[in-house]
C-alpha cells in the first residue's frame, strides 16, 4: 500500500459521474467513482441535506411503487392515507396490499429526511388492530439513529448510499422489485448497529 501526504488541496471537481481532487500543488490527483465519494463524504457531513437527484429517485420510485401495484391487481392501493385519531402520526403516502393468500399490507412514507424522531413518530401510529401491518418510511436521506431504531414491522430506507434498516430480503417484493428491475439497484447496504 503506497501512502501520500496531503500537504495542501487545490481543489474539488465533479465530471462524468467521478469526483476529482487536485492536492499538493497540483502534483497529485485523486480519482473517486461519484457513489464511492458520497458515502465517504456522507459520515463526515451528517446534516447534509438531499441533493436533487436524490430527491427524483425518491419521487420515481414513489412513481413506480405505485404503478407496479395498479398494474399487478393490488387489492389495496390507498393514497395520502391519514392515521384515524392520532394527530402527531403522520399518515402514509401509499399503503399497498398485494392480492393473494398470506399478503401483508405495507404503509409507506417519502420524506427528504428520515431521522429517528420520525420512525418513533410513525411506530407510535403502528399499533394492533391497525389496518397496515408493516410500514417503511423511504428518505432521500436517511440518518443512522433512524436506521437502527426500526423494528420487525417498521424500517427506515435511504437512496443516499442505498442503505437500509433490513436487508433486500426483508422488503416487501413490490418494494424490491421496483427498486431492482426499475431503477438497477443490485442489493441495498443493510444497516447494522453497532454498540461502542
Amino acid at each position: 500500500m503506497q501512502e501520500v501526504r496531503v500537504e495542501s488541496l487545490e481543489g474539488l471537481e465533479r465530471r462524468g459521474g467521478r469526483v476529482l481532487l487536485s492536492a499538493n500543488a497540483g502534483s497529485l490527483s485523486i480519482v473517486f467513482p461519484e457513489e464511492v465519494w458520497e458515502r465517504a463524504t456522507a459520515d463526515d457531513a451528517p446534516g447534509r441535506g438531499p441533493t436533487p437527484e436524490e430527491l427524483a429517485e425518491l419521487d420515481d420510485i414513489r412513481a413506480r411503487l405505485e404503478r407496479h401495484a395498479t398494474e399487478n391487481s393490488f387489492r389495496t392501493v390507498l393514497k395520502n392515507v391519514r392515521h384515524a385519531g392520532e394527530d402527531s402520526a403522520p399518515g402514509y403516502d401509499l399503503v399497498l396490499e398485494p392480492s393473494g393468500l398470506l399478503a401483508s399490507t405495507t404503509g409507506y412514507l417519502f420524506a427528504p429526511v428520515v431521522g429517528r424522531e420520525l420512525v418513533g413518530r410513525v411506530a407510535a401510529g403502528l399499533g394492533e388492530g391497525a389496518a397496515v401491518e408493516q410500514a417503511y418510511l423511504i428518505g432521500a436521506v436517511a440518518d443512522d439513529a433512524a436506521l437502527a431504531s426500526g423494528t420487525e414491522t417498521l424500517k427506515a430506507l435511504s437512496v443516499r448510499g442505498r442503505r437500509c434498516g433490513g436487508s433486500r430480503f426483508e422488503m416487501p417484493p413490490e418494494l424490491w422489485q421496483v427498486l431492482s428491475r426499475g431503477l438497477g439497484w443490485r442489493d441495498v447496504e443493510t444497516f447494522v448497529h453497532r454498540e461502542e
